[in-house]
């Protein structure tokens, strides 16, 4: 036998889902009302109220954003895989016509070469007890201690007078001593043929050059790819967890505010309106409710 509705309420529970900052229902549960007598009950456009909301259209601002960095991030990825996918099949298709006699055109190498990481210099000692006097002297007091203060570099020849050095001031385009910078690499022989105006017979050298170029090649493409991969999991994972985060800070401060109207008003249960198909006594909170959120966003 059906058990009668009387003092009865099937209230659906609204949930948070993954849709871009929207929310979606899942299930409905059964509350006895008895204990909630005298009940007054009242609903809200939830969607409505929702949408109009202007912390959402911040928050979904910021989530496209990040998704946005992810997009560039992905797509200077997949173009570095073009590039050496493009290169590597150059140089096959150079080297299987060298090893059969042709002459070939050695292609320009399009990888770069990783650059070194810079030295960074350790930071000066700083101690808590260092005074510099005001006034130009010859000495620094560094915890009372007496430290000659370093000159400039002299204007003349640290070296002069030193047998095999005059005394000529440098001129201004000499590197000064110690500081002489090093030589660029010489161009191999692959950038040499390379650069050659015309197809040419490859040495064994070049050739054994070219192999290693592939190998190497072909091992930066398969972590590139792997990269590739694990970064774009990554970044469906960090979203959709934004996401989610997102659109609960905004339902968050939407119950907050819809609670102190609802006990404003002297309701005791507010339901979504879109699934309030017949009551006696409703009140409509929607405007009110949005009016408020938009007054707490000023």
């Amino acid at each position: 036998m059906l058990r009668p509705f009387k003092n009865r309420l099937f209230l659906l529970v609204i949930v948070t889902g993954i849709c871009v900052l929207g929310y979606s229902r899942l299930r409905a549960i059964e509350i006895p009302l008895e204990s909630l007598t005298p009940v007054r009950i009242g609903y809200i456009d939830l969607q409505r109220v929702f949408d109009t909301y202007p912390e959402k259209s911040y928050a979904e601002g910021d989530l496209l954003r990040e998704i946005e960095k992810r997009k560039r991030e992905l797509g200077r990825r997949q173009q570095d895989i073009n590039t050496l996918r493009q290169q590597i099949a150059a140089d096959e298709d150079a080297l299987n016509k060298a090893r059969l006699g042709q002459l070939v055109m050695v292609p320009a190498n399009a990888i770069p070469e990783p650059a070194p990481e810079p030295i960074k210099a350790p930071p000066p000692p700083v101690t808590s007890s260092s005074t510099i006097p005001s006034s130009s002297t010859s000495t620094i007091k560094v915890s009372s201690a007496t430290v000659p203060v370093v000159e400039p570099y002299p204007t003349d020849d640290p070296l002069a007078g030193l047998p095999g050095h005059d005394t000529a001031i440098p001129a201004s385009n000499t590197a000064m001593p110690g500081m002489q910078g090093t030589a660029p690499p010489a161009p191999s022989e692959l950038d040499l043929l390379a650069a050659a105006t015309g197809p040419a017979l490859l040495t064994p050298s070049a050739m054994s050059a070219l192999e290693k170029r592939v190998d190497k090649n072909q091992s930066a493409l398969k972590k590139a790819v792997d990269s590739f991969k694990t970064f774009r999991g990554n970044a469906v994972d960090d979203m959709k967890q934004l996401q989610t985060q997102k659109t609960y800070g905004v339902m968050a401060k939407i119950y907050a505010v819809l609670e102190d109207l609802a006990r404003e008003e002297g309701i005791t249960v507010v339901l979504d309106k879109a699934y309030v198909l017949y009551g006696e006594d409703t009140v409509d909170l929607s405007d009110k409710l949005i009016s408020r959120l938009q007054v707490g966003e000023q």
